[in-house]
Parts: C-alpha cells; structure tokens; sequence
C-alpha cells in the first residue's frame, strides 16, 4: 500500500513540478522540500554531539507554528540537554519560525513525503522525538520514522466534521497511517470519537484529550504595550475600534461597505491572512474611497477617511488589544475559519461569519458561552456592528463572555508536554508504541 502511495505521489510531483518553478509561492524553500539540505545545516547537524538527544517540531504555517511555539519554549525550558529542530511548509511560517526561534533551534522546510527525501533529513537529524501539530498526517515520513524506531506524537490535534467525513471514505488507508503515531492528542472529545472511528476503536485509550493549547499561548498585551499601539497609529483612547484579522477575498470589502454604511463611526483595522494580497486590499482600500494607512509604512490614522492596513505577520494578536470589536477571518469567505479565541484574551466582542467548519467544535463552545456573533453576510455584518456599536452593555457582555472561557480553558500546555515526555527516553521510561500494532503502513 505504501508503494503504491509513493508512485502515486511521485507522478503528483512530476506532473506540478514545472508549476512549482513557475509558482513564486511554491518555490519557497524547494531546494530543501526536494532534500537537498543547506550546508550550514548539514555542517551543523554533522558535528552535533552523537550523544546529544534532538527533537524535532513541525507545524505548516503561521497559524500553527504560533499555536506550537509556547509548546517548544516549555520543552526547552525543561529540556535545555535536548538540540531542537523546527520545520515549515510554507515561506510565511518559515519566516515567523526563524524570527522566534533561530536563536536556539534550526529551522528548515518540511521535506515531500517520498522515502528517498524523508530518509536524507531523518539520517542527518536522528530525533528521538517528532512532534506535529494539527492535522498532518504523512504517510510516508511516518513510515520512515517507525523503520528508524522514532516516536511520533500528534499535538493539538484538530479534525472538523467535513474533514472526517473526507477521511473516513479512505479509512482504509489512513487507519494504519494513523497506527505509526505513538500517541496523538486532541482538543475535544468529539475529536477523539472522530480520530478513534478513522484509527480504529482498539487504538482508542491512545488518543487523549490535553485541550487546545493554542488557548494557553494567548494572553493580553500588557496596558503599557497597548497604549504604545494606540499611539503609534495615532489613535485616541476612546477611538471605537474594529479589528478585521485573517481576512480573505470579499471579507475586507464586506467591512469597507459597512464603515461607509455607519458614516465612519469606528476606526477599521484590516488584517489580510496572506502576504500576498496586502497590496490588493490597499488598492480596495482606496478604491472604496478610502486612504490605506499602512503598518510597513510606518503610517498612522490621520483623518477619518483612513484605513489601516497590518501589512504584515505575526502581529495580529497584539492589534486585538485596540478593538472594541474583533471580526475572525475566513468565516464570510467560505474557507472554514482561524482563530475563534484569539480576541478573547483582550475581551473584545467576536463577530464570525457562518463558515466556521474547520473551527467548528470552538465555535459551537463559544457560541453556547454567548461569547460570540455570527453574521451571515455583508447586510448582516452591517446590522450587526450597528446593534453593538449602540448597545455597550451586550458588546462588553459578549468580550467578558470570551474571557472567562478562555481562562477556564487554558491547561493544555502542561498536559501536552507532559505526553511528550513519556517519549523522550524509552530506554528508561520503558514506553510502549501505543498506537502502533504490528508494523507500520505496508509492512
């Protein structure tokens, strides 16, 4: 069966390879996707002490490399003995990884999952331990882990309804690609019935539930650094804000319609999820009628015809602290949603569109906590900021509602760590491969 997945897979490239030249955002970090390792790393890799025990951490992209640096910084601080590696897949997360944690680990791109690419990196890093976030399930990197004996844990381990379903038609094939984790744990308990339907019932006492640790690396930005936030955009303290994060198409000009609509009576903050549509959403800016104000620019508010644009990553979090209205991206735009909770920490009042399918168990709590709004498209969002921009008492009620979820959800941290450890040395805690039965996929 993995033969067959690595021919197919191999006819996949060949046929997308000329697209992946031509793709400026495919070819970040090809080299390194195709196994062809840097010689700094190599070097480094090469006279790293035989001895010295390494883990590796992976996530895709930014959203999950924020959600899994708390988790690596934790291991760190526990484990300084262990050299740590971190990989990507795409250039934006690769970018976040290597701003937070060049310092201390190396960082490079998840390699394609054929066994002659796979088996050049994991030669090269030996980790005892390989810890992969979300949803990443790869059946030939974990095929190759279980044939050097390398534990493999999924963390935060997130799987929607819709994606079940997508899963369950090919259950044949992914139940024994899921029997190659050692151990996998899960945000909900609806997500462990759906993991132990796709891996099967006997491997169910190997998925736990340690919660979303994406909750616990949220936390308010201190007063000090919000008023050096405000000030910087030239923002009054009591400017009514709205923050428009992880925006995707038609959802920026959903929110330019609505400020033109409520005669500019709050300051917008938009916040594209990609990179590469920054300059498009500063051309709609002005093409509304309105200046863009942007973040690379240095740029502030200076009347009320400006819109601010954050033109860049890994800030997000901390331009919550402005709003007094917090919309959550890829919800009106039918993507499936991002981070539900992240406004909560600075109780800001949540507003989401109705895709919300890949965030769905969070959104089904935040919604039964009356902690959030969902709007169904451009008239409902109008109406919708209308009624809290003129009720205080409901708009301060939903961002306390948030807040005292978050608090009471947070403690997945310590749970996920303390799961990795059980696998860290098996010489000495004596660990048995939990989900692993007889063999791996195809063997």
């Amino acid at each position: 069966m993995i033969s067959i997945y690595y021919i197919l897979l191999s006819l996949a490239l060949i046929i997308v390879g000329p697209f992946l030249l031509i793709w400026k955002k495919a070819r970040a970090g090809l080299s390194q996707k195709l196994g062809i390792v840097p010689d700094e790393l190599r070097r480094f890799a090469q006279q790293l002490d035989p001895a010295r025990r390494r883990v590796w951490f992976h996530a895709v992209s930014v959203g999950e490399f924020n959600a899994l640096l708390p988790l690596i910084e934790s291991f760190r601080s526990r484990h300084p003995d262990y050299q740590i590696f971190v990989s990507t897949t795409t250039a934006t997360g690769q970018e976040q990884a290597r701003q937070r944690c060049s310092s201390f680990a190396q960082v490079f791109y998840f390699p394609f999952d054929l066994p002659w690419i796979t088996s050049t990196w994991l030669n090269l890093l030996r980790p005892e331990l390989v810890a992969i976030i979300e949803t990443e399930i790869w059946p030939g990197f974990m095929n190759e882990c279980r044939k050097r004996d390398i534990n493999v844990v999924l963390v935060n381990g997130r799987l929607s309804p819709r994606s079940f379903k997508g899963y369950m038609r090919w259950q044949w094939f992914f139940a024994p690609v899921l029997a190659n984790f050692n151990a996998i744990a899960v945000q909900s308990e609806s997500e462990k019935e759906r993991y132990a339907a796709l891996a099967g019932q006997r491997h169910a006492a190997a998925i736990t539930v340690c919660g979303n640790i994406k909750l616990d690396g949220l936390k308010a930005c201190s007063p000090a650094e919000t008023v050096q936030i405000r000030d910087r955009l030239n923002l009054k303290a009591d400017d009514f804000v709205i923050v428009a994060g992880s925006t995707h198409e038609g959802e920026e000009s959903a929110f330019l319609a609505a400020l033109k609509a409520l005669d500019g009576r709050f300051k917008l903050i938009l916040v594209p999820r990609h990179p590469e549509r920054f300059d498009r959403v500063a051309q709609l800016i002005e093409s509304s009628g309105y200046r863009a104000r942007r973040f690379t620019r240095q740029e502030g508010f200076a009347n009320s015809h400006d819109v601010y644009l954050l033109d860049t990553i890994g800030q997000l979090g901390k331009y919550y602290s402005l709003a007094q209205i917090a919309f959550v991206g890829g919800t009106i735009a039918p993507v499936g949603g991002h981070n539900l909770v992240e406004p909560c920490a600075h109780k800001a009042a949540v507003i989401c569109g109705s895709h919300v399918h890949k965030t769905k168990d969070l959104f089904q709590k935040l919604n039964e906590r009356e902690a959030l709004l969902m709007v169904h498209d451009e008239k409902d969002l109008i109406s919708s900021i209308r009624r809290l921009l003129e009720s205080p008492a409901e708009r301060i009620e939903l961002g306390e509602n948030g807040f005292r979820f978050l608090a009471e959800n947070q403690g997945a941290l310590a749970k996920t760590l303390s799961l990795l450890e059980k696998y860290l040395d098996r010489s000495e805690s004596n660990q048995p491969r939990e989900l692993g039965t007889a063999g791996g996929v195809g063997r």
